[in-house]
């Protein structure tokens, strides 16, 4: 073979040096062939390349084929070479992608199922729920989600906005029988027979324009049909019986779906209630139902509300009444994630709130911008260690775009397997985030959504596009003479690259924080004194059955050793208390308000453990006690201005005022709403002959289950057919902070696969960084340097962007935390000590980090690093 030119000379010592045979010979072959097509190449200059070319072509694979057909496979295969070859670090970037996408993706199922509540109905956008704004004397200003009876037929004669109305009212758990069965059924509703003709509910059988039209008809789901009979269409034209009522099934539903905020398993008609009470569609009285409005087309909404007012004082004939009541509408869309601030909410199923969708949001744009950010540093940083195959390339003829095609390529086969491997670990992740956050996530919604697919797959090539775009410029932007003369031209890079470990770890930081200042406030709302005992009490469903034979029942249980007190009342602590009038006889007259009202049993602060202030408790020593002696809590005294007020004569409203009962004793104020509302104003009384709703008993010991068959014995033996149905209080309290639980599950995960990433590609860094270093740590060993003052050097830089990155993130964590505690009536303070904790947590993280390569590093013999290279 002819001696080659000097070019080829120096090229064939890099090919058989680093094995860049085939990539340098694609290039010359691309040279090639260009020059060919150019026809202003000179014969000279074809020459040479001609005699280059084909110097090198034995030197490279065997059966490599010529660019014009295999451009594409040829680039695939140095791509693959070039990641296989980098193990660790592409382990690292494709870890840290998959991660991101994983996080994002288990982000995306949670948004869409949040943000898909009740979007099966095809009215949808002219839904709307009539609330209120209650302003009363001496209660808190309150948004509520009921509204008046007779709202919704005279909003429907009077607005010819209003297409159509129906009333949504909650008969709570019914007794059902047919023949010999007998079930209690939790969600019986009584709707106008308008119900189905507004909201899409799907029905098996059944005519949806007549099936509510009659008294005593009645609607069963499918699941709760099969309660009853073999199969759900034989209850069609069947009847059952409800109580001493039989009625007729005349539909048969779909089992309501899990993403509708009105959640049902019996549908009863209100003809039956309208016929029977005549008075029930002109009540402006009081708040029985929630209403539903059907807006026409192209409907101003607010000008809309703006004659609400005019409405009131016609139908209560009040010209003060909107100084009390204002009503307002609430679209269907943000029924389920808006209504937060909304209390007498209790047919809002999973009612969630929606600024946490922003922030799980945000959450998983942080991930995989700190994923993405890894990519890009640990490309840029490993430039120093392809310099020489870009300047090699670039000297044989290949031209800026080829090798950013390349690099790009690279990026983006990175993004899709992350994807890949993403969708995998997702499917075997996401049962235990349902369990985790109590939803029903799949990941077969992206089989069945394929647009997300799409969509999903379109984000993830723009991801790796982008991520790739920066290093690429950076690699394609290295001189061929100066690679060729031995110059490494590590560029000035270090000050982007810095920036983006900033940025990394200021939004790692950013995360921890909030995860720490998160979990407080959670803890402060589990330990907080709320003012009585809600541990080991358990609460169980009453009828007129139970509510007989209660006195026999209790003496009973108290005679149990498991059990240490029985009680009862109208309500459950933790919902908001019904708000009624009250009146109180002041110095300048009877004064009239509407606080919070609690019906309850003789027994009912010493089970609950509610500290009494002043006065006394209620006493079966006194008649007057029944129904005419009232205990208040202190912020009903303070409200009152009342600085005696034990002896004070008040009574409820309906009373008369010769009738007007005493005041006998205050308790100290406590918690009976959740901790996001503050204490309102509250007056109880004993009312035995309305009534309870509930039974509570607390249990002691350590075995809850077996005091729980001791009551299911005491129940069954008097109780014929009302079932023993109950939860834990603590249980309960745990549902009013769900979405804050979800929450702060979401946000802890996603902080520790934050941190996790963050160190995955400091990791990388830190090794990139001993590695460019090692001859520079060989030398200050030999002059004496020991390995403290060695991993100090390696370890400084990295450590002030972890300070500098605590800096820029804390004030802007501070504001948005703030922002969000507003939420709560009851919240933590922020410490700045957490952000002192947080930034130590991220030293400490990035110092454990890059210890590994900084130590190792100091800890070598300076001989080898001094023969390095």
């Amino acid at each position: 073979m002819d001696s080659p030119p000097s070019l080829a000379q120096k090229l064939l010592e890099w090919l058989i040096k680093d094995e860049l045979a085939e990539e340098v010979l694609g290039d010359l072959d691309e040279k090639y062939y260009y020059l060919i097509k150019n026809k202003s190449t000179t014969r000279a200059k074809l020459n040479y390349w001609y005699q280059v070319f084909n110097y090198l072509r034995p030197f490279a694979l065997k059966n490599y084929k010529s660019k014009s057909t295999t451009m594409y496979k040829h680039n695939f295969k140095i791509a693959y070479r070039h990641l296989l070859k980098n193990r660790g670090y592409t382990f690292i970037n494709i870890f840290s992608l998959t991660v991101g996408i994983a996080a994002c993706m288990a982000i995306y199922l949670f948004i869409v199922d949040e943000t898909s509540f009740d979007s099966q109905h095809a009215k949808r956008d002219h839904i709307y729920r009539l609330d209120e704004v209650q302003t009363f004397p001496g209660t808190k200003q309150q948004k509520v989600a009921l509204s008046m009876s007779g709202m919704g037929p005279a909003m429907l004669s009077e607005f010819p906005e209003i297409a159509s109305y129906t009333r949504y009212q909650s008969e709570g758990k019914r007794l059902l029988s047919k023949n010999e069965k007998n079930q209690t059924i939790d969600q019986v509703i009584s709707v106008d027979s308008t119900f189905l003709k507004i909201f899409d509910f799907s029905l098996i059988s059944g005519d949806r324009e007549t099936a509510l039209n009659e008294p005593n008809s009645v609607l069963l789901t499918e699941e709760t049909a099969l309660k009853f009979f073999n199969e759900a269409n034989d209850a069609l034209g069947n009847t059952i019986n409800m109580g001493d009522n039989l009625l007729k099934i005349t539909g048969i539903l779909e089992n309501v779906p899990e993403n509708s905020h009105l959640q049902f398993d019996v549908l009863l008609t209100l003809t039956s209630i309208t016929r029977e009470f005549s008075g029930y569609n002109n009540n402006f009285g009081y708040n029985s139902v929630n209403t539903y409005l059907l807006l026409e087309s192209n409907v101003d909404v607010t000008g809309l509300e703006g004659k609400f007012g005019d409405f009131m004082i016609r139908h209560t004939e009040d010209e003060t009444i909107t100084d009390s009541y204002t009503l307002f509408l609430q679209s269907l869309e943000n029924i389920h994630l808006q209504s937060s601030d909304i209390e007498h909410d209790y047919n809002n199923y999973r009612k969630f709130n929606g600024q946490y969708i922003d922030t799980f949001a945000m959450v998983g744009v942080f991930i995989l911008i700190i994923a993405s950010i890894n990519f890009m540093n640990l490309s840029t940083a490993r430039a120093s260690q392809r310099w020489k195959e870009v300047g090699v390339r670039k000297a044989v003829g290949a031209q800026k775009i080829q090798l950013f095609n390349q690099f790009i390529l690279e990026s983006i086969l990175l993004a899709v397997l992350a994807m890949v491997l993403a969708f995998a670990i997702n499917m075997l992740a996401i049962p235990w985030l349902n369990d985790a956050i109590n939803r029903k996530l799949t990941m077969w919604f992206f089989i069945d959504q394929p647009q997300s697919l799409l969509i999903a797959f379109a984000i993830t090539l723009g991801l790796g596009i982008l991520t790739g775009l920066y290093p690429s410029l950076y690699l394609t932007a290295f001189k061929a003479i100066n690679v060729l003369k031995g110059n490494k031209q590590n560029g000035n890079k270090s000050v982007f690259r810095s920036g983006l470990v900033v940025l990394q770890f200021g939004l790692a930081l950013a995360m921890i924080v909030s995860t720490l200042i998160v979990l407080n406030q959670l803890n402060y709302m589990k330990n907080k004194d709320v003012g009585f005992d809600k541990d080991q009490i358990v609460l169980i469903d009453m009828n007129r059955e139970v509510n007989e034979k209660f006195e026999l029942i209790k003496n009973e249980l108290l005679d149990l050793s498991a059990i240490s007190g029985v009680t009862a009342s109208g309500q459950r602590l933790g919902n908001n208390f019904h708000q009624g009038g009250f009146k109180v006889k002041m110095d300048s007259g009877i004064f009239d308000f509407i606080p919070s009202n609690l019906r309850i049993e003789y027994d009912y602060f010493d089970v609950y453990g509610i500290k009494l202030k002043e006065g006394r408790k209620f006493s079966k020593e006194f008649a007057t006690d029944e129904g005419l002696a009232y205990i208040i809590n202190e912020t009903m005294v303070k409200e009152l201005g009342l600085k005696s007020p034990i002896g004070v004569a008040a009574a409820h409203s309906w009373y008369p005022d010769d009738s007007l009962g005493t005041i006998i004793g205050v308790v100290e104020d406590f918690n009976f709403n959740s901790l996001h509302h503050k204490v309102n104003t509250l007056s109880m009384s004993i009312h035995s002959n309305w009534g309870f709703d509930e039974m509570s008993v607390k249990i002691k010991g350590s075995d809850p289950q077996a005091a729980l068959a001791q009551i299911e014995d005491v129940w069954n033996r008097h109780i014929k057919d009302w079932p023993f149905d109950y939860m834990f209080l603590d249980e309960h309290f745990a549902t009013l902070y769900q979405s804050d639980n979800q929450m702060s599950a979401v946000v802890s995960i996603m902080t520790v696969l934050a941190i996790l990433i963050a160190c995955m590609g400091l990791f990388g860094l830190s090794s990139i960084m001993v590695m460019q270093k090692i001859k520079e740590v060989g030398i200050r060993k030999v002059l004496g340097a020991n390995a403290f003052q060695i991993t100090f050097l390696l370890s400084r830089n990295f450590l002030l962007l972890v300070v500098l990155a605590f800096i820029i993130a804390s004030p802007i964590t501070y504001y948005l935390l703030d922002d969000w505690l507003q939420n709560f009536a009851f919240h933590v303070d922020i410490n700045f000590v957490i952000f002192i904790v947080g930034a130590l947590i991220s030293l400490a993280i990035a110092l454990v980090t890059i210890g590994y390569h900084t130590i190792k590093a100091s800890y070598r013999n300076p001989v080898e690093a001094l023969r390095y290279e």
